[in-house]
Protein backbone atom coordinates (compact mmCIF):
# COMPACT_ATOMS: atom_id res chain seq x y z
CA UNK A 1 0.00 0.00 0.00
CA UNK A 2 2.68 2.25 1.03
CA UNK A 3 4.32 1.73 -2.27
CA UNK A 4 1.18 2.65 -4.13
CA UNK A 5 1.15 5.67 -2.35
CA UNK A 6 4.66 7.07 -3.65
CA UNK A 7 3.45 6.38 -7.25
CA UNK A 8 0.43 8.17 -7.30
CA UNK A 9 2.39 10.95 -5.73
CA UNK A 10 5.29 10.64 -7.91
CA UNK A 11 2.90 10.63 -10.96
CA UNK A 12 0.97 14.00 -9.37
CA UNK A 13 4.12 15.64 -9.17
CA UNK A 14 5.38 14.93 -12.63
CA UNK A 15 1.85 15.72 -14.10
CA UNK A 16 2.37 18.83 -12.65
CA UNK A 17 5.54 19.61 -13.61
CA UNK A 18 4.47 19.26 -17.23
CA UNK A 19 1.53 21.41 -16.74
CA UNK A 20 3.82 23.92 -15.78
CA UNK A 21 6.31 23.38 -18.38
CA UNK A 22 3.50 23.16 -21.34
CA UNK A 23 1.98 26.54 -20.01
CA UNK A 24 5.78 28.07 -19.74
CA UNK A 25 5.90 27.35 -23.02
CA UNK A 26 2.58 28.54 -24.28
CA UNK A 27 3.15 31.87 -22.86
CA UNK A 28 6.30 32.94 -24.68
CA UNK A 29 4.60 30.86 -28.36
CA UNK A 30 3.59 34.70 -29.43
CA UNK A 31 6.89 36.02 -29.38
CA UNK A 32 8.17 37.20 -32.54
CA UNK A 33 11.15 35.21 -33.79
CA UNK A 34 12.61 33.73 -37.11
CA UNK A 35 12.01 30.43 -38.63
CA UNK A 36 14.61 28.17 -39.73
CA UNK A 37 17.27 30.40 -41.67
CA UNK A 38 17.80 29.17 -45.19
CA UNK A 39 21.33 30.04 -47.11
CA UNK A 40 21.50 29.95 -51.08
CA UNK A 41 23.00 31.30 -53.87
CA UNK A 42 19.64 32.46 -56.11
CA UNK A 43 16.89 34.61 -54.94
CA UNK A 44 14.66 32.22 -55.82
CA UNK A 45 15.63 29.03 -54.77
CA UNK A 46 14.69 27.74 -51.28
CA UNK A 47 17.01 24.80 -51.83
CA UNK A 48 19.65 25.40 -48.86
CA UNK A 49 23.07 25.17 -48.81
CA UNK A 50 26.06 24.94 -46.21
CA UNK A 51 28.49 25.80 -48.67
CA UNK A 52 29.57 28.52 -51.40
CA UNK A 53 32.05 29.03 -54.27
CA UNK A 54 34.24 31.77 -53.93
CA UNK A 55 33.09 33.34 -56.81
CA UNK A 56 29.27 33.27 -55.79
CA UNK A 57 27.74 36.71 -57.05
CA UNK A 58 25.63 36.96 -54.04
CA UNK A 59 24.28 34.69 -50.90
CA UNK A 60 20.85 35.23 -50.07
CA UNK A 61 19.32 34.41 -46.59
CA UNK A 62 15.74 33.30 -46.76
CA UNK A 63 14.09 33.13 -43.37
CA UNK A 64 10.66 33.27 -41.95
CA UNK A 65 9.03 35.40 -39.75
CA UNK A 66 6.81 34.11 -37.38
CA UNK A 67 4.86 36.58 -34.90
CA UNK A 68 5.93 39.61 -35.98
CA UNK A 69 3.56 42.90 -35.62
CA UNK A 70 4.26 45.13 -38.41
CA UNK A 71 6.98 48.70 -38.02
CA UNK A 72 8.99 45.40 -36.22
CA UNK A 73 12.76 45.69 -36.93
CA UNK A 74 14.63 43.29 -38.33
CA UNK A 75 18.50 43.19 -38.98
CA UNK A 76 21.30 41.23 -40.10
CA UNK A 77 24.94 41.44 -39.07
CA UNK A 78 27.45 39.50 -41.45
CA UNK A 79 29.87 38.20 -39.97
CA UNK A 80 33.34 36.53 -40.82
CA UNK A 81 33.91 33.90 -37.94
CA UNK A 82 37.04 32.75 -39.09
CA UNK A 83 38.83 33.34 -42.77
CA UNK A 84 42.35 34.51 -43.54
CA UNK A 85 41.50 37.81 -44.60
CA UNK A 86 39.66 39.13 -41.51
CA UNK A 87 40.17 38.69 -37.90
CA UNK A 88 37.71 36.32 -36.06
CA UNK A 89 34.30 37.15 -35.82
CA UNK A 90 34.89 40.51 -37.99
CA UNK A 91 31.41 42.41 -39.00
CA UNK A 92 31.59 42.75 -42.80
CA UNK A 93 28.10 44.38 -43.68
CA UNK A 94 24.35 44.69 -41.82
CA UNK A 95 21.00 45.25 -43.22
CA UNK A 96 18.25 46.51 -41.33
CA UNK A 97 14.35 46.25 -42.35
CA UNK A 98 10.85 47.27 -41.79
CA UNK A 99 8.31 44.43 -41.33
CA UNK A 100 5.07 45.45 -42.50
CA UNK A 101 1.18 43.84 -42.66
CA UNK A 102 1.02 40.35 -43.21
CA UNK A 103 4.77 40.00 -43.93
CA UNK A 104 5.79 36.54 -43.29
CA UNK A 105 9.46 35.75 -44.77
CA UNK A 106 12.44 38.34 -45.23
CA UNK A 107 15.44 37.78 -47.23
CA UNK A 108 19.14 39.12 -46.68
CA UNK A 109 22.06 39.18 -49.25
CA UNK A 110 25.51 39.78 -49.03
CA UNK A 111 27.34 40.65 -52.74
CA UNK A 112 30.88 39.11 -53.19
CA UNK A 113 33.83 40.77 -52.47
CA UNK A 114 35.77 42.35 -55.56
CA UNK A 115 38.40 39.82 -54.67
CA UNK A 116 36.21 36.98 -54.26
CA UNK A 117 34.79 35.65 -51.19
CA UNK A 118 37.29 34.59 -48.26
CA UNK A 119 37.70 30.97 -47.58
CA UNK A 120 36.18 29.79 -44.20
CA UNK A 121 33.60 30.12 -41.94
CA UNK A 122 30.93 32.78 -41.72
CA UNK A 123 28.10 33.26 -39.60
CA UNK A 124 24.42 35.72 -39.87
CA UNK A 125 23.03 37.15 -36.61
CA UNK A 126 19.20 37.71 -37.24
CA UNK A 127 17.94 40.40 -35.02
CA UNK A 128 14.63 41.55 -33.50
CA UNK A 129 14.10 44.87 -32.66
CA UNK A 130 17.92 45.31 -31.71
CA UNK A 131 18.38 41.68 -29.90
CA UNK A 132 19.54 38.73 -31.72
CA UNK A 133 17.13 36.30 -32.01
CA UNK A 134 18.64 33.59 -34.46
CA UNK A 135 22.22 32.86 -35.94
CA UNK A 136 23.07 31.08 -39.52
CA UNK A 137 26.37 29.16 -40.70
CA UNK A 138 27.52 28.51 -44.02
CA UNK A 139 31.22 28.08 -45.13
CA UNK A 140 33.02 29.39 -47.90
CA UNK A 141 34.91 26.69 -50.12
CA UNK A 142 38.83 26.65 -50.76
Amino acid sequence: MQQQTRNINLSTRLLSIFCGLAFATAAFAGEPHFGNPVFTADADSKLAKEEFASDTPKIFLHVQLQDVANETKLSAAWIAEKTDAAPANYKIDSTELTAKEGMDEATFTLSKPNAGWPAGDYRVDLSINGKVAASGNFRIAK
